[in-house]
């Protein structure tokens, strides 16, 4: 993206994302501290958004500057936050992915109803299937049909520079410095996501929020404790975690230690402290496969897979083979995201109702060599979201638009975006939390999200221990994770053909991994990589570090 998620990364934090459905998981933040990652903002100076904290509630447990999001036990009393609907009859178009079933269609739907009402127009949103959505934008691209709000994924558009210079509203006139302030709900979105909304000098997007840090993964906490421990914080080294993997495969039992889509290498490389996509050593940026530390964790990986750690046939899983595996107990350790914690389906719920006993904890690393592990900044936005060239007049309009659907948690139309309407599509509990009905996703499972959001803050209606539970690991996830320089640069060979490249590399790391080919050969792809465009991209990310 324009956002901090690199190219290969995108899709599966866009999966992730796809988890944190309306009713429960992440829910977004009033106001907490900022972060600002280091890196340059793309094409030169522009004054970003002036950040101006929503109604403060009082968090039961606060957020940091570092940007660690605040918690809440209990949903507050909800505020409004937008009291003349912005439109005045208008319609405007917009077209945006979509996670999981489809929602009824707007005649069917007394939420999406309500939600118009409130606007005082209409929007006739086009929601694709997240497989599809780059094939659908590109073909309205291509025709020149383009929708006045558009979800911008990061990867879908090949020349995103001229794209945007071309065909899309320049909002820094609308949004730079004080301006912002005519839209108090965007304004409460703090400085480090509007960074990844600015390319060739201009703030071209609305950022769609997230957590910053996707984390190392999750264990088993029950399972884990039958090697002695009850946490990966009390593994010392990556000798003393062979021993604990060691103790927890029991193929007799159907149980091994590790089993993840790709072997779950983003929890080996946070124990190696493998930078986040690049490095910048002075003024020249070294590749993440060319460093020690990516060589070492994949190296490490190749022992652990010939030791029978992980289960067999568990690198080739499809996401949900995965997460049955680590639900049922067959495996005690996953790489998976943050956001796949709190969910309704997600593992803080599914574990327990699969074995009451079962409890899903984050993983947080250590290091390989005695010292600390590393996190990686790498969930800073799902997406961001571009207007088509439009007079001033229709700009303003979707600029509200956007301000009402990115109200902050604890608003209510946060809660109408999110829950839908009570008694229809949920019922507050005795503590005020809104309770999902059985038909509520048939409502509430329009897009707006992917349009427009907020900051993000912990909170569930699950209770108090997941919410604490979430929000220690962000508080020791998040500070000194490493951040990639180049998130919000754009290298036009990267955008056209990083994938394919760093493809090669990725396979024969599989390949080393599973004992098929050998280190000569990895060490040969990334001088492949090099050769066949690495170093343009890298040229091209230090031309604009320089500046």
């Amino acid at each position: 993206m324009t956002e901090s998620l690199s190219h290969s990364s995108r899709r599966s934090f866009l999966a992730l994302a796809g988890l944190s459905t309306a009713f429960i998981g992440t829910a977004f933040l009033t106001g907490c501290g900022q972060r600002t990652p280091s890196g340059n903002v793309t094409g030169g100076d522009v004054t970003l958004p002036q950040y101006t904290p929503a109604k403060d509630f009082k968090p039961d447990l606060a957020g940091t500057k570092d940007g660690v999001p605040a918690a809440f036990y209990n949903y507050p009393k909800p505020y409004k936050t937008v009291s003349t609907p912005p439109l005045k009859g208008q319609s405007y178009s917009a077209t945006t992915l979509l996670f999981g079933p489809v929602a009824n269609a707007k005649n069917n739907n007394p939420a999406w109803q309500e939600i118009e009402k409130r606007l005082g127009g209409s929007i006739e949103l086009t929601a694709v299937s997240s497989d599809d959505y780059g094939t659908k934008l590109n073909t309205q691209i291509a025709g020149g049909n383009l929708p006045d709000m558009m979800f911008n994924d990061g990867a879908a558009i090949p020349d995103i520079v001229s794209f945007l210079q071309s065909s899309c509203a320049d909002l820094t006139p609308f949004l730079s410095g004080e301006n912002i302030k005519a839209y108090p709900n965007l304004a409460a979105i703090p400085e480090v996501y509007w960074k990844a909304c600015v390319q060739a000098g201009k703030i071209y997007f609305l950022p769609i929020p997230r957590g910053l840090t996707g984390g190392s993964g999750f264990f088993n906490h029950t399972l884990l404790k039958q090697a002695g421990i009850e946490s990966t914080e009390q593994i010392k080294n990556k000798d003393d975690f062979s021993s604990v993997l060691k103790e927890l495969t029991r193929p007799q039992q159907n149980q091994w230690a590790l089993g993840s889509t790709g072997f779950g290498l983003p929890t080996l490389h946070h124990i190696f402290r493998t930078p986040y996509q690049w490095r910048l050593d002075q003024n020249e940026l070294v590749k993440d496969f060319e460093t020690d530390e990516y060589l070492a964790a994949v190296e490490y990986a190749a022992g652990l897979y010939k030791a029978g750690y992980y289960c067999p046939g568990s690198d080739g899983w499809t996401k949900s083979q995965m997460v049955n595996a680590f639900v049922s107990g067959k495996v005690t350790m996953i790489y998976d995201g943050l956001p796949a914690y709190l969910s309704s389906t997600g593992y803080a719920v599914s574990l327990p109702q699969a074995n009451s006993s079962y409890r899903a904890m984050p993983i947080i690393p250590f290091g390989h060599d005695g010292g600390k592990g590393q996190a990686w900044i790498d969930n800073v936005v799902v997406g961001t979201t571009m207007f088509k060239k439009n007079d001033e007049n229709k700009i303003k309009d979707l600029l509200s638009v956007a301000n009402f659907l990115a109200a902050p948690f604890g608003s209510e139309e946060y809660l109408l975006i999110n829950y839908g309407i009570e008694g229809t599509d949920y019922t507050l509990d005795a503590k005020g939390n809104p309770q999902a009905t059985p038909q509520a996703q048939q409502h509430t499972g329009v897009p707006w999200k992917f349009l427009a959001a907020p900051q993000q803050a912990i909170y569930s209606p699950l209770g108090k221990t997941p919410v604490d539970t979430l929000h220690a690991a962000y508080t020791k996830l998040i500070p000194g994770a490493s951040v990639n320089p180049c998130a919000n640069l754009f290298s036009a060979t990267d955008a056209a053909k990083g994938n394919v490249l760093s493809k090669g590399v990725t396979d024969t790391v599989k390949g080393f991994i599973a004992g098929r080919q050998s280190m000569d050969d990895l060490k040969n792809s990334i001088n492949k990589w090099k050769q066949s465009g690495g170093d343009t991209i890298r040229g091209e990310y230090e031309k604009l570090l320089s500046k």
